[in-house]
């Protein structure tokens, strides 16, 4: 069943696995706040130098990757809120952002497909080639790409909602740190510099921070119907590592009714986490929503 929500939700989980920052003593404390966009826009503005929006009618499906290229970012036949859980990462809450996290979010963002081609300029090629760069400079740049093409305005709100929080078992992890002197295998690269391999009896992330991992989970999970809250980290695990999502069958079967209940979705993540030394526990933390005050289709370029 895992298998299948891990296939389905591939292309866009990786979107959603960003570092975000640690929750403030005195949000935590707080049941509702809000703050501005702005302020998670990176230092330097950094912006693409070439962009691309079509919209794409092909009435069939169309390989969505690779995302994070050398030249640049590229997708194919998506839909434009897939692109805003990486431009605007969460500030809090230490998690990535899911379709249902959005407010405001149009109907057309849900459901027409585009592709993009945006191309980085030539002064800033050096920088977008080291990973612990180049998620800072996507965000900034995906974001000025929103403004441009779509004259998007947006506001954050923040709530203390349920969640799991992603937590290590007695015994400790059982994955090892990543090794920053060995080059990582090819693969999918990831927006937070890590790589994707798929495999027969699972998915092998490398280079992987645990806010991203439970990032990824979430994601992977709200597209199934899932467990209905967000997963944050709290192992207190703060390297980049390697981790293999082992498929708990070998058939890869969808889920039945009975099996896609919010509740058994969670019991099914735990059970693949169990195998890493993580496990999932109820829990309640501030969660922060986008909310879309303005977004227009990308005009034709």
């Amino acid at each position: 069943m895992f298998g299948k929500i891990l296939a389905v939700g591939l292309v866009c989980a990786r979107m959603a696995g960003g570092q975000t920052a640690v929750v403030p003593s005195a949000l935590a404390s707080s049941m509702t706040a809000t703050t501005t966009a702005s302020t998670s826009v990176p230092t330097k503005a950094y912006r693409f130098d070439v962009i691309s929006i079509q919209q794409n009618k092909s009435p069939n499906w169309q390989n969505v990757a690779p995302g994070v290229i050398p030249e640049g970012y590229h997708r194919t036949r998506i839909e434009m809120w897939v692109p805003l859980m990486t431009a605007y990462l969460p500030q809090v809450g230490g998690m990535g952002y899911y379709v249902n996290a959005f407010k405001g979010l149009p109907d057309w963002a849900r459901s027409e497909k585009y592709d993009i081609d945006a191309r980085i300029s030539d002064e800033d090629r050096a920088a977008w080639q080291k990973p612990e760069t180049r998620q800072m400079m996507l965000q900034s740049m995906l974001q000025a790409m929103y403004v441009e093409c779509c004259k998007i305005a947006v506001h954050r709100e923040v709530n203390e909602l349920p969640v799991y929080s992603m937590m290590v078992v007695k015994g400790g992890p059982k994955f090892k740190e990543t090794d920053p002197k060995v080059d990582l295998p090819k693969g999918q690269v990831m927006d937070w510099g890590g790589v994707l391999v798929p495999g027969k009896d699972g998915v092998h992330l490398y280079g992987t921070p645990m806010k991203s991992l439970a990032s990824f989970l979430s994601a992977y999970l709200s597209m199934s119907g899932g467990v209905g809250r967000p997963i944050q980290d709290k192992t207190g695990l703060n390297g980049r590592y390697d981790v293999t999502l082992k498929y708990p069958n070998s058939d890869c079967s969808p889920p039945n009714q009975a099996e896609g209940a919010a509740e058994d979705l969670g019991d099914v993540a735990n059970s693949v986490l169990n195998g890493l030394g993580l496990k999932l526990v109820p829990d309640k933390g501030p969660v922060e929503n986008l909310v879309i005050d303005h977004m227009e289709r990308p005009a034709a370029n």
